[in-house]
């Protein structure tokens, strides 16, 4: 296996969940479902490391794809423009993508699963909320919060079907994703309902931090741990390794950067 191969069986995996979820309508007003190439390497993670996969493993993991499609979709809804009639396509797009990924693991009868995935959702939409609501977090609990709604769901299909080594990995790689995201909308001089979020948190932070620096640091530092996760690993074969380092742009020299800056 190689690099060449991890990206055609990502892309293989990507046909096959839009052909689960396929709907003209609102493909044409709402747009492809979200499914980040990033995401749908750590759903496949085991696969491609070489782990048993079987159906039941596919399925499971489509639907866990439908998942986070449906949450990204609601999150696309405008709060000023909710009642444009694309804008109501994506409510229902959410809802077809909810009620998809139920019936999908219905299906295959795995009601552990489903419990599992519910009692997620429901925490993901809870920090979603704190989120919406202002709550004020130290950073450290800000970064808790982001990683639980950026893999939760993930870590849990993983944890069902005894593939918790990859815990760190994913964590780690959807953190280092939305920080990313982040900082570009910055730089594209827009903003994040997260940011503004930071932003009226910031009394809680050293006034030497603001949080757009503590964003970028964390980045650095995220980025370091994941290359130590890496080169430290006896789990990983030598592609998914190196799909991995790619994937996030891993390079020696952000070490040596960040500890100057220390």
């Amino acid at each position: 296996m190689n690099e060449q191969f991890i990206q055609q069986t990502i892309e293989q995996f990507r046909s096959k969940i839009l052909m689960s979820v396929r709907h003209r309508t609102l493909r044409i007003h709402a747009g492809e479902p979200d499914l980040r190439e990033d995401r749908l390497f750590f759903l496949l993670l085991p696969y491609l490391n070489g782990e048993h996969w079987n159906d039941e493993h596919e399925q499971s993991a489509i639907s866990v794809a439908v998942i986070y499609s449906a949450l990204a979709a609601h999150d696309q809804i405008k709060e000023l423009n909710a009642s444009s009639k694309s804008q109501q396509l994506t409510v229902l797009a959410g809802d077809y993508y909810s009620g998809l990924y139920y019936q999908m693991l219905a299906r295959l009868s795995n009601i552990d699963l489903i419990r599992s995935l519910s009692n997620g959702i429901i925490d993901i939409s809870e920090k979603k909320a704190s989120v919406y609501d202002n709550v004020k977090q130290s950073f450290e609990k800000w970064m808790e919060t982001i990683q639980t709604i950026e893999s939760l769901s993930i870590e849990q299909f993983h944890e069902h079907f005894e593939f918790v080594g990859y815990h760190s990995f994913v964590r780690r790689g959807l953190l280092i994703r939305r920080l990313e995201n982040e900082l570009e909308l910055v730089k594209l001089g827009k903003s994040s309902r997260f940011q503004e979020s930071l932003a009226e948190s910031e009394s809680e932070y050293d006034f030497s931090h603001p949080w757009l620096v503590l964003l970028n640091r964390e980045l650095a530092n995220q980025k370091i741990k994941m290359m130590e996760d890496i080169s430290q690993s006896h789990l990983l074969c030598h592609a998914v390794r190196q799909f991995l380092v790619d994937l996030y742009n891993l390079r020696l020299n952000e070490q040596v950067s960040v500890m100057r800056e220390r």
